[in-house]
């Protein structure tokens, strides 16, 4: 970073450098939320062309050509608290050996006692993972609900809006999480959290770097933390 003409900070920074993996990424939106992010891969680990490296991204951070992207968060409130996801919400079974049973009270009617491993919420940005490994699908827009290993198949469900969905533990033991944080909140029977598309989002230069192998789309705009 230095080497390419930027100052190093430990507090009040324009912009974040992300550089590993995308856990990296949502590990810094939660120590830096709402200051803009630059991911870039580590080259030993990704198979990218020099132009998607950090030298050539820093250099393009430095003359304004980062494309500037804006992603959608969760909210979660359980017991008072409230958390923030830029990837997605998930509620599992604390044992594998045990099933848990829910109710979702979501857009629509109302979904019947479900029995399975959980639920998955995802923003579009997070719907490419674990999301997707469930549904073979991702969500384009709003909040995306799969559900996990059900004992009756069961298709997604979308969300538009900010409107909250509200999840009942019928049985447990179960344990939520968010993003990639470790500290697993638990949840026993009779338990109950919301869901809901968050108006706060994250701001990440240079996205489309990662999204693309062959060309980085350059659309003139500079790069303004603001």
């Amino acid at each position: 970073m230095r080497a390419a003409g930027f100052t190093l900070v430990t507090s009040a920074p324009e912009v974040v450098l992300c550089h590993g993996g995308d856990g990296t990424l949502l590990r810094a939106e939660r120590d830096w939320p709402g200051v803009p992010k630059v991911p870039a891969r580590v080259g030993a680990r990704a198979r990218l062309s020099p132009e998607h490296q950090l030298p050539a991204i820093l250099q393009r951070l430095r003359d304004g050509l980062l494309v500037r992207e804006s992603l959608g968060k969760l909210e979660l409130s359980v017991s008072g608290w409230r958390f923030l996801a830029m990837n997605d919400i998930v509620m599992r079974n604390e044992s594998p050996a045990t099933a848990v049973r829910f109710a979702l009270h979501a857009e629509g009617p109302d979904a019947a006692e479900v029995t399975g491993d959980g639920l998955v919420f995802a923003t579009p940005f997070g719907s490419t993972g674990y999301y997707r490994s469930i549904t073979r699908s991702v969500v384009h827009a709003g909040l995306g609900i799969a559900f996990n290993n059900s004992t009756e198949p069961l298709a997604p469900v979308l969300v538009s809006g900010e409107r909250a969905v509200e999840v009942e533990l019928l049985r447990g033991p179960a344990v939520l999480v968010h993003d990639n944080d470790v500290r697993a909140l638990p949840l026993r029977e009779g338990h109950r959290f919301s869901v809901r598309a968050s108006a706060e989002q994250a701001v990440v230069l240079g996205l489309d770097a990662l999204r693309c192998q062959t060309c980085l789309k350059m659309d003139g705009s500079r790069f303004n933390p603001h």
